[in-house]
């Protein structure tokens, strides 16, 4: 049985304004957020408490360990590794190497009808809904 639970979603970037405001947006739309600044608060957080989120946004450039490293190490985890992540990320930015091959993207700043149908196809609606 999964500890995946539908509407919760895991933001992990370095800006506390981007946090806040994604956080805030999603929290409007029903879901549940859990923040990390970095990869490490990140890891951290998903071993240390369960249920796990259905989805996290990802960024790449970040302190302590960045986006890629995270990515990594969630992969070499077998209790991690099914977490869907998608980068959220600065234009520009390469994605297209190693353990980010296959990640969904997107860019800086995203649309609220982006941002919302891209949770909704990982999550299902923010009222609790299943991904279908």
């Amino acid at each position: 049985m999964s500890q995946e639970t539908f509407g919760l979603v895991m933001v992990v970037d370095d800006d506390p304004d981007i946090r806040e405001t994604l956080s805030l947006t999603l929290e409007l739309h029903g879901y549940t957020v859990v923040s990390a600044s970095d990869g490490a608060e990140a890891l951290a957080w998903l071993r240390a408490n369960s249920p796990r989120p259905a989805l996290i946004f990802l960024d790449l450039m970040m302190p302590k360990m960045n986006g890629v490293e995270f990515r990594g190490e969630q992969l070499r985890d077998p209790t991690l590794r099914q977490i869907p992540v998608v980068v959220f990320t600065g234009a520009g930015a390469r994605v297209e190497r190693g353990a980010l091959v296959g990640l969904e993207t997107l860019t800086k700043p995203a649309t609220l009808e982006k941002l919302i149908a891209t949770v909704e196809r990982f999550c299902g609606s923010g009222a609790g809904g299943e991904a279908g």
